[in-house]
């Protein structure tokens, strides 16, 4: 004994010394290497025993269940039998007798090391592994023992790590799951017990002055007169002990269900029993700080991730029944996520859903007391989440299946997730409601597509829910209906996919409106149009309040309510150009015809919008607030030719449609979005303005491609433009934008035009003269030594850099192209080419060009 105690003080000093402040780098490894060998020494796991029995020090605590955990997992097949025995014995023994007084993170190691015997050895050698799991939970004194047993047996054994044999590991799923009855009843009566223990002194509350709406449609979702009874009973309240064991017992229910199949074992009783949890999440009165809580917590997990603090005050307080919430939504979301029903578990679904949708009418209930939002935001967030992530399952997994069952009226069930959706108190939690409605469209549409033939009845059933959810959604985007909270949303800060909040925000909306374009197109057109143009006619007015002094305009709109009116009719027609330009797709295809005239109107405006822009040049306006409306003004032109843009393809079908026969409207259309560019090719331009000028004419020239393209006095000004050495260079960009547009208006063929009409001799001429302009400088280059002096290098680096940018970017535009076009371009570049080849040698070691 001498000896075990001087180990154990020595191993206490050690263990002092490792974790001191001013130990070095050098003792830590000394004293690593020292514990390490003596964890390889044979019968090192008595002096460990003994250290666990007699140390309060929690370093030596978690040495000694490490060298447990080291020999079972890595060194047990060498054990001797009789040891593995009196291991087998004393560890659990052990855990028995002191699991009150060892800290949390210390209890659940220990739990751990004796699971791990029992994935080595249960059931041949340690058959009495999991009966002894089961008694702990049976015996009131140990039940929250017994249930951190059960959730870490079910962690370690239902999903081991690779270090067992798939055979074993099959071995033990297979005596998992024929345990699976007995625990999912174990744990449904301690879960019932409790809540019928502390249900039976709840007080009958006063009715509610909404009740007889709840009750309607309560009795729509639920068809029992029982179960609507017991859903009218108001929730108990638990103790601190009682919910820490319900908790508890929720953990295991959720890890199980992430694993079990969906079988009879999951019960009625059990699923009304997680349901009854799971309403404590939606009552958000009397809720305390959050900080009155952390100050008293602990973890039943020692620290880790995996189940949140449970507090040690003695009474819980809502945010602990908030936590029993989540714990059961938990639950009820690992069932949901599960795509394989069997046909015997339908009806057990179709309560899930039933009793869910009860929490659903009761959270979006509005009293006169609450409103819907007020409720919302007195709800924990985290409930919320989980709440909305069953919606997402229920839409995404299991919708097919309830839609068509009676007993589950999925109208009024939408009309619950609008309420639900629309006064989300977060941004964030209002997006992943929009995904619902996103998944919810995607399945309508695929619905349809299988059934042509019930299209209208489809839709029929659902056409006020898509009507009321278009206009909702068009109207939280638009500041003259949501401005408080659009300008909380972030438009500067970039997150991982180069977008802003601002602009997230912007596409979840934009893409629910196109999916009910598909849906409803000629209602969301019209809805959608309606919009756009009252706000173009206060755009378009504004010509109206220019007052020109010489060369300088001046916006004379100075009162600050006319200001603010004005931002917010400019950021919302900005919104709506683009949901103009994300519904392009919509008005080609097998539809082109039938929505021609919507299209036309659209792009004749989107055309007219571009050309004003361009003529009052707002980005040289002076306006009351610069700050404020230039802004809103060059982003309402940049996104109107971005929309037009978006227009290409229409365009192109077009195009082909009236090429041979009567293209007059055709070419007005495309002359007229050409004159608006020439003035926007410039340096003095915003470069947001420049791109999207230059972005629309690399889609007119390379998507629609019309013949008298290079006619148009605009787009020959553009040419002038680039090729003008005299000019100030525009931005890379940019640069390199205009010139692949071009190039392509000299290199593509002309669509539905005979090979011998093509003209390729008079255009491979045109390409070039073009070539030549653009790398004039670079042609002048000598191919000897770069030059010595520092500027003139960086001038020359530049001028290689800034050439072979734009004619790589040439080549690799027209790589897939046609034979004639790829030798067109190779006859242009040849000088060049071969210039390059000469420079390679003298400046592939210059810093900086390693990137060409």
């Amino acid at each position: 004994m001498a000896s075990e105690e001087a180990s154990l003080r020595a191993l206490e000093s050690l263990m002092s010394e490792f974790f001191h402040t001013s130990t070095s780098n050098d003792r830590k490894r000394e004293i690593e290497a020292l514990l390490n060998n003596f964890a390889q020494q044979l019968g090192a796991w008595r002096f460990c025993f003994f250290f666990l029995s007699s140390s309060h020090n929690d370093y030596v605590l978690m040495y000694s269940l490490s060298v447990f955990e080291n020999l079972i997992n890595k060194m047990w097949l060498g054990v001797p039998s009789e040891e593995k025995m009196e291991i087998r014995s004393s560890l659990p023994k052990l855990l028995l007798s002191q699991h009150k007084a060892l800290p949390g993170f210390i209890c659940n190691k220990l739990c751990k090391v004796i699971v791990d015997m029992g994935r080595q050895d249960w059931p041949m050698f340690y058959h009495d592994f999991f009966t002894n799991i089961l008694q702990l939970i049976q015996t009131p004194s140990t039940t929250p023992l017994g249930l951190i047993m059960l959730k870490t047996a079910s962690e370690e054994l239902a999903c081991p790590r690779e270090d067992l044999s798939v055979a074993r590991k099959e071995e033990l799923r297979k005596l998992l799951l024929e345990q699976v009855p007995t625990v999912l009843g174990l744990l449904t009566g301690v879960l019932e017990s409790i809540w019928d223990k502390h249900s039976v002194t709840a007080a009958t509350p006063p009715p509610s002055p909404t009740a007889s709406d709840a009750d309607d449609l309560l009795s729509n979702l639920v068809h029992t007169p029982a179960l609507t009874k017991q859903l009218s009973q108001p929730p108990p309240s638990l103790e601190a002990e009682s919910e820490r064991i319900c908790a508890l017992a929720l953990e295991c229910l959720s890890h199980l269900f992430s694993w079990i199949p969906l079988s009879a074992s999951i019960t009625p009783s059990l699923l009304t029993t997680i349901f009854h949890f799971a309403r404590l999440g939606c009552d958000a009165r009397s809720r305390r700080t959050r900080a009155v809580n952390n100050t008293n917590a602990v973890t039943l997990n020692g620290g880790g991730t995996s189940s949140p603090p449970l507090p040690l005050t003695l009474p819980t307080s809502q945010q602990d029944c908030n936590r029993l919430g989540v714990l059961a939504m938990s639950c009820i979301n690992e069932l949901m996520c599960k795509n394989c029903v069997p046909l015997e578990f339908q009806e057990y679904l179709l309560r899930v859903c039933q009793q869910t949708f009860y929490l659903l009418q009761r959270i979006t209930r509005e009293t006169n007391a609450h409103s819907v939002r007020s409720r919302l935001e007195g709800l924990d967030e985290s409930y919320v989440e989980k709440f909305t992530d069953f919606l997402r399952l229920f839409v995404s997994v299991h919708l097919r299946r309830i839609e068509s069952n009676a007993q589950f009226p999925v109208v009024e069930f939408l009309a619950l997730l609008f309420k639900y959706t629309f006064h989300q108190p977060s941004h964030e939690g209002y997006l992943s409601c929009l995904d619902i409605w996103a998944l919810f469209l995607d399945y309508l549409t695929n619905k349809i597509r299988n059934r042509l033939e019930d299209r209208e009845a489809i839709i029929g059933r659902y056409e006020d829910a898509l009507v009321l959810l278009l206009t909702e959604v068009l109207n939280r985007i638009q500041f003259r209906y949501n401005q408080t909270q659009l300008e909380e949303l972030d438009d500067e800060t970039l997150d991982d996919d180069q977008q802003t909040e601002w602009q997230k925000y912007l596409r979840h909306s934009l893409e629910v409106v196109a999916k009910i374009m598909e849906l409803l197109p000629t209602h969301a057109f019209s809805t959608l149009f309606a919009a756009l143009r009252e706000n173009l006619e206060v755009y378009l007015g504004l010509q109206q309040c220019i007052v020109s002094t010489g060369a300088e305009q001046r916006l004379n709109v100075t009162a600050e309510n006319d200001c603010r009116r004005l931002h917010c009719s400019l950021r919302d027609l900005s919104s709506l150009l683009q949901a103009v330009g994300r519904l392009a797709e919509y008005f080609i295809g097998d539809v082109f015809e039938a929505r021609f005239n919507d299209a036309l109107t659209v792009v004749e405006r989107l055309v007219k919008v571009t050309l004003y822009g361009s003529e009052i040049k707002p980005y040289n306006m002076e306006t009351a607030v610069p700050s404020v409306l230039k802004p809103d003004l060059v982003d309402v032109h940049a996104q109107s030719l971005a929309a037009l843009q978006a227009y290409s393809h229409w365009l192109a079908r077009f195009y082909s449609e009236v090429q041979h026969q009567n293209p007059q409207q055709f070419v007005s259309i495309i002359s007229t979005a050409m004159e608006a560019l020439p003035p926007l090719i410039s340096t003095k331009v915003p470069e947001k303005l420049l791109l999207s000028a230059c972005h629309l004419l690399v889609s007119v020239a390379t998507t629609v491609r019309p013949v008298f393209l290079i006619n148009i006095p605009a787009v020959q000004k553009v040419f002038s433009r680039v090729t003008d050495s005299s000019a100030q260079r525009l931005p890379e960009e940019a640069q390199v934008l205009l010139c692949r547009a071009l190039s392509n208006v000299l290199l593509l063929p002309w669509p539905n035009v005979p090979e011998g009409e093509q003209q390729w001799a008079e255009r491979s001429s045109h390409h070039a003269n073009l070539l030549n302009s653009l790398t004039r400088e670079y042609r002048q280059l000598k191919a000897t030594a770069p030059p010595q002096r520092k500027g003139q290098l960086e001038a020359t680096k530049r001028v290689i850099c800034q050439t072979l940018g734009v004619l790589k970017d040439i080549v690799e535009n027209i790589s897939g192209e046609g034979t004639k076009s790829r030798q067109t371009c190779y006859q242009s570049m040849q000088e060049s080419a071969q210039l390059s080849l000469a420079l390679f040698p003298a400046y592939i070691h210059q810093s900086g060009m390693w990137k060409l």
